[in-house]
């Protein structure tokens, strides 16, 4: 049986990682994307040549909004289109550039410790 203080440590923690992502608000932890726009490029980052398709079925969003979302960050040189080598009608979506990730300020040891803890509390949430 969880405690109170158990619940109310997860509960801190909780808040203060969707502060720091800045989840509640209109943009991803003070960068010009929301986390529509960041799951987005996320996911270009995991499957590069992925279609705005496979992105609007993965993510489950509007294909208007994905439309409008891929054709802003093309104009922002943030991502490339490359017509699909086995449909020309089909475009390739690639990032375009390194880009800012929230770890880049860390150094090597804390960026490691970062991902070990949290693997350790994905591997605990996923059972």
């Amino acid at each position: 049986m969880t405690t109170p203080t158990e619940i109310d440590r997860f509960r801190h923690f909780n808040r203060f990682y969707t502060n720091y992502l800045g989840l509640l608000g209109n943009h991803l932890y003070e960068s010009p994307v929301n986390l529509s726009e960041a799951r987005v490029l996320f996911e270009l980052d995991r499957s590069p040549g992925a279609s705005a398709r496979d992105l609007r079925d993965r993510l489950g969003l509007d294909k208007g909004y994905v439309s409008r979302m891929i054709k802003r960050f093309v104009r922002q040189g943030w991502v490339e289109e490359h017509p699909s080598a086995e449909d020309g009608r089909v475009k390739e979506l690639r990032l375009a550039g390194p880009g800012d990730a929230l770890m880049a300020a860390l150094a090597p040891a804390e960026r490691k410790r970062l991902l070990e803890a949290m693997a350790a509390i994905e591997s605990v949430l996923s059972r």
